[in-house]
């Protein structure tokens, strides 16, 4: 009863501080300049140095489950982490509220597994939110809506019960803590515990300008990363930085190896850390950098140095940085680059070649200098452009060339590089008969020349997906990959008829004892005539790559047609060559 009233009481206060959510570009318009933020996994399981929360099956449950009996962070010091953040260029600060183990960093009404309970017995949460309001950077929570200790957590006869205790959660989260900017809702591998738009409301009357991402909704890893959903504002790319998104979108990444704080970690390079970041704006994204405290709260020297590493070359180059958008140029594998105003930033991330050879633009160079640096040597033609950056004056990291353009150029316009297949489908439009979202795994991603994307096939529409929330169905389940497509067809648009004499595909394959394993098991590849499609070439498994010579077949439009598949398919080239090449 006490429980009930507890959380009674939580929704009540909520409903009398709710107000009316701001528009969606307002409410991104912060974070979409700050284009770099401090993400930070910590909690009882730093004193075994293992992974938060996927390390607990194998720790040992209730080992794992006990660990906040010694957790007593003696060190801990919110100013000096947000501190560290501040002066090394980065925005905002997320903190794991909860993880998927469901240990709350905060002083919580709604179980006794939190932080009070603990030795340490102080509210992280209210001190690394005094911490960053006084700084002035943005604060969000990281928050797992499953929790893997809870009992009642996606039990069909209880599962009512551990949404009124997650919902009371996130009212206190919501409520207790001054502005918070962002919610971080994550997905660990089965649909959200709870209809998604109970969530996205809360959030929306307790912090009218809050933003989240897009994991309310995931049924597979592969939506969390390329699509902001009905109830996301951004898209979760993990782990990997591949394209450019026209929809707003956030890499989330580690400066070490995994998540938590482990033993003998190391921090990567600055080069490394520093190209992930540009990656990121020159796709139009931002940087979401996670950093494991230690099981006395402290950063480890090695990466508080590592960050001061990265805010050393960072800060000088703010203007290049904050407040830009990704383009003209699209991602080359070379260099990326980002615009604000009438100037482009090119972003250049090989040491060698002395000349950048660039498409062209639809403005004029009025000057080309370094970074806050000296001029140099260009040429503009209609065909392309070359800028000369003699190689002493290149940067050990990145070399940051200013472009100062006449206009400001639209931030419709996208440049793709010069082609590295030369494949005559290279940048074409395409189309599909369906896949999962806008970014990444989109149509287009097949003639990018870019193996990091690919184009995966859509859910099904004859799916009442609403019925699968609060279940314990894993995305690898054969119930869970039933819902998408098996069937479908890639095509792509030449523009006018070409002649065509090979074809080559390459697909995205997940691995089975090292080897690549195929999702597609029967495929066709057609031409258009008239208004029939023939068959010019069919196979089985594609197994990685297929390339294979036809004879001379001259047509505009072409596809690639999965007649039948298995499990999740990811098709990442889809490349049309001339005979005799």
């Amino acid at each position: 009863m006490k429980t009930k009233l507890v959380l009674l009481l939580l929704f009540f206060t909520g409903q009398a501080m709710a107000q009316k959510a701001l528009p969606q570009d307002q409410r991104l318009r912060w974070w979409r300049d700050a284009r770099f933020g401090m993400f930070i996994h910590w909690g009882p399981v730093t004193a075994t140095g293992k992974e938060i929360s996927w390390s607990r099956e194998g720790y040992g449950k209730s080992r794992y489950d006990s660990l906040y009996r010694r957790f007593n962070p003696t060190k801990f010091n919110a100013r000096e982490w947000v501190k560290l953040a501040k002066a090394n260029g980065l925005k905002y600060v997320v903190l794991t509220a909860k993880h998927h183990d469901g240990f709350c960093l905060f002083n919580t009404k709604t179980t006794d597994y939190n932080i009070m309970s603990s030795p340490f017995g102080r509210d992280v949460c209210k001190e690394l939110a005094d911490a960053v309001h006084a700084e002035g950077l943005k604060l969000g929570w990281y928050f797992s809506v499953a929790d893997w200790k809870d009992p009642d957590c996606r039990n069909p006869a209880t599962n009512d019960v551990f949404v009124g205790r997650m919902i009371g959660q996130l009212n206190e989260l919501l409520s207790n803590y001054g502005k918070i900017s962002l919610l971080w809702i994550d997905y660990e591998g089965s649909p959200c515990p709870t209809e998604p738009k109970k969530v996205y409301d809360l959030a929306h009357r307790l912090q009218p300008g809050i933003i989240l991402n897009n994991r309310l909704e995931a049924f597979s890893p592969d939506e969390s990363h390329c699509q902001p959903g009905q109830l996301g504002d951004y898209a979760t790319p993990e782990g990997f930085v591949a394209g450019f998104g026209n929809v707003p979108w956030e890499t989330c990444t580690n400066l070490g190896h995994q998540w938590a704080w482990g033993f003998n970690d190391t921090p990567r390079s600055v080069t490394e850390s520093v190209h992930t970041l540009l990656r990121c704006i020159g796709g139009n994204g931002n940087l979401l950098l996670n950093v494991g405290p230690d099981s006395l709260g402290q950063i480890p020297t090695l990466f508080a140095n590592r960050l001061n590493d990265i805010g050393v070359w960072l800060n000088p180059r703010a203007r290049a940085i904050y407040g830009t958008r990704g383009g003209p140029y699209l991602p080359a594998a070379d260099y990326v680059c980002s615009q604000k105003g009438n100037r482009v930033f090119l972003y250049l991330l090989a040491k060698t070649a002395e000349k950048v050879v660039l498409p062209p633009l639809p403005a004029t160079i009025k000057s080309a200098t370094l970074l806050n640096g000296p001029a140099l040597v260009f040429t503009q033609s209609g065909e392309q452009i070359t800028v000369s950056i003699p190689i002493l004056q290149r940067d050990s990291v990145a070399t940051i060339v200013e472009l100062t353009l006449n206009q400001p150029v639209s931030a419709s316009v996208l440049i793709p590089p010069f082609s590295q297949s030369h494949s005559l489908g290279y940048a074409k439009k395409t189309t599909a008969s369906s896949q999962l979202g806008d970014f990444l795994h989109n149509a287009s991603a097949t003639i990018d020349d870019n193996a990091n994307t690919y184009w995966k096939l859509g859910r099904r529409k004859d799916v009442d997906f609403a019925g699968y929330y609060g279940k314990t169905l894993s995305h690898n389940s054969d119930e869970l990959k039933a819902l998408f497509e098996k069937q479908g067809w890639l095509e792509v648009d030449l523009g006018r008829p070409r002649s065509v004499g090979e074809v080559f595909i390459s697909e995205f394959a997940r691995k089975d004892n090292g080897k690549p394993t195929s999702a597609v098991t029967r495929f066709e590849v057609q031409y258009q005539k008239g208004s029939q499609w023939i068959t010019l070439a069919s196979g089985g498994q594609v197994g990685g790559q297929w390339r294979q010579k036809i004879s001379p077949v001259t047509a505009r439009r072409f596809r690639f047609v999965i007649l039948d598949s298995w499990g999740s398919v990811g098709i990442s080239e889809f490349q049309l060559y001339p005979a005799g090449e």
